[in-house]
């Protein structure tokens, strides 16, 4: 299943921030993911709040569209190995 990672331009910025915590956490899990770069500044993300109805970031888009867009709970179910469904056996 392939997701996007939608985090802003601060990619140089580490620690608390909320877009570091989960690009982290789905590196830490070994999960793929396709990364969308999106302005450090709110209000220039239109296509951000489009797409979620919020300007914040960051959020997982995943393959059926559905998002998630917490950061704390990304970065959660990264680790817990429950971000991304295993897909059914044949």
């Amino acid at each position: 299943m392939a997701i996007k990672l939608h985090r802003c331009s601060g990619t140089f910025i580490k620690g608390p921030h909320p877009c570091w915590k989960a690009q982290k956490a789905l590196d830490d899990a070994g999960i793929s993911y396709e990364l969308v770069i999106h302005s450090a500044f709110r209000p220039r993300r239109p296509e951000v709040e489009e797409l979620s109805g919020q300007r914040k970031l960051p959020l997982v888009e995943f393959e059926d569209g559905t998002l998630l867009a917490d950061s704390a709970e990304i970065a959660a179910r990264a680790r817990a190995g429950t971000l991304v469904p295993t897909p059914p056996a044949n």
